[in-house]
């Protein structure tokens, strides 16, 4: 950009309204010197998830624990989120489930919650439990240096199963009712008596700030909800949907938001593989344990794995049905044979009175992390800054800012002090100046990808004055 006429005017009305609100230019003003390199290799990382109720812990079918770690083992999954823990006895389901894993060769990291849990093969960098009355909880694992995936684990409020209104049940007292109720608006406003609206605002709202900090969110749970995906004109007439085409408000939230159902988005047709979820014919269990709508076609999809990426590094590689092949319809055990679903069975006992999923994803991952430098820890006033940065980004509008010590960038009145893009090099040098009357005291420089607020580097904190 030259700095003649009109262009600095317009620039810097421009950068008015810019979030960083500094110089394109050096501060000095000197000629800015690059070193250009080749662009980071770029890697992939396969990646398995596994969703499952476990149905009260497993207590309802003999041999459920056990039945449980099998799955778990058979499934080769990485990464599982369970519904339905409930830490019976005092116990702790997460350290039992760890060990009895162990006991048989298999290493996996997990922590204490209750109703929703996770077990994960990556150690587990943080997590969060109790997120909204512990409809949610989320851990945070890396899959090498510069990759990280939030994983949540979700089981949603039960009541008002809105889904048997069209088949002529009630969804609170799960009786029978006088007649199907079909007009699809008194069935919206029935579901939204439950909270699974409200769970599902905070888990957006939660999940949030993982994406908007370059990492990966996974959902995986027992939404007691059903798709607006599969309620469609293709399935008006079919499971006894009775002619409605339903737009659920979970999945139509969550697609609002960014979020992408893993089972449809590789299984896109709903009646050709409907991928029912609920409720599977166990024959372990006694089969009234498994009827709730004893003259109705109960069969439908209400577990599922979501996914989001900022950054476009997630593709679905397969994602299939785990569990028992028959399901549940008019109070007896139906075998779906007529369905080509992707479909893995269960070599062992049966722990649930739901299938499972489990979706198989290839993630990009970057192989070497960017990274930046400085010449010194301690600058004078007025003192050119020489940032050093590697293996970064190679948008033109990436960037490096220096902020004082405790601003957040992105916040509100929140301006860089200094800053300049790199101008799609990955690798190279530039120097930033503080302009005159900053305060001596504790900054940081911070590299930043395609014009926002993502990081993608460790921060460098330098002390600042005389």
């Amino acid at each position: 950009m030259k700095k003649s006429y009109l262009i600095p005017l317009l620039s810097a009305l421009l950068l008015l309204n810019c979030k960083k609100a500094s110089s394109y230019f050096s501060t000095d003003g000197a000629p800015v010197k690059h070193q250009t390199t080749l662009a980071a290799a770029a890697d992939s990382v396969t990646l398995k998830v596994l969703q499952l109720n476990i149905w009260q812990e497993g207590t309802s079918v003999t041999g459920g624990f056990d039945g449980i770690v099998d799955a778990i083992i058979q499934s080769g999954a990485d990464l599982i989120t369970l519904s339905e823990v409930r830490n019976y006895n005092s116990t702790k389901f997460d350290e039992r489930v760890v060990a009895a894993l162990k006991a048989k060769g298999y290493t996996f990291y997990s922590f204490y919650d209750n109703n929703v849990g996770i077990v994960s093969k990556y150690p587990i960098a943080s997590f969060k439990t109790n997120i909204y009355g512990n409809a949610f909880d989320k851990a945070t694992v890396s899959l090498n240096a510069t990759t990280q995936v939030t994983l949540y684990s979700a089981h949603l409020d039960y009541t008002n199963y809105t889904c048997y209104l069209p088949r002529g049940y009630d969804g609170v007292t799960f009786s029978k009712i006088a007649a199907p109720v079909t007009n699809v608006d008194s069935i919206l406003a029935a579901n939204l008596k439950s909270t699974r609206d409200e769970e599902l605002s905070a888990f957006v709202n939660d999940a949030k700030q993982e994406r908007d900090n370059g990492r990966i969110v996974i959902l995986g749970g027992d939404f007691n909800e059903p798709s607006h995906l599969d309620w469609v004109s293709a399935q008006k007439d079919l499971f006894d949907h009775h002619g409605t085409i339903v737009p659920w408000q979970g999945s139509v939230k969550l697609y609002g938001a960014g979020y992408k159902d893993s089972y449809r988005v590789k299984n896109p047709d709903p009646v050709k593989y409907p991928g029912f979820t609920w409720a599977a014919f166990n024959t372990g269990a006694r089969l009234s344990s498994l009827v709730w709508a004893p003259d109705a076609d109960e069969r439908d999809r209400i577990d599922y794995i979501y996914y989001a990426d900022n950054d476009n590094r997630v593709n679905v590689k397969e994602s299939i049905v785990f569990g028992p092949s028959g399901s549940i319809v008019r109070g007896q055990g139906y075998e779906d044979a007529i369905y080509p679903n992707p479909f893995l069975k269960p070599t062992g006992t049966w722990p649930s009175d739901h299938k499972g999923v489990i979706t198989t994803f290839s993630i990009k991952t970057t192989a070497t992390q960017a990274n930046i430098s400085l010449n010194k820890t301690k600058f004078s006033t007025g003192e050119t800054i020489t940032v050093n940065f590697a293996n970064g980004s190679a948008d033109p509008k990436a960037w490096i800012g220096i902020y004082q010590t405790g601003k957040a960038p992105g916040a509100a009145n929140t301006y860089a002090d200094a800053w300049q893009y790199t101008n799609g090099l990955v690798s190279g040098s530039l120097t930033l100046t503080l302009p005159s009357g900053k305060p001596s005291g504790s900054y940081y420089v911070a590299y930043f990808k395609d014009n926002g607020y993502i990081e993608i580097a460790p921060r460098l904190s330098f002390t600042y004055g005389n």
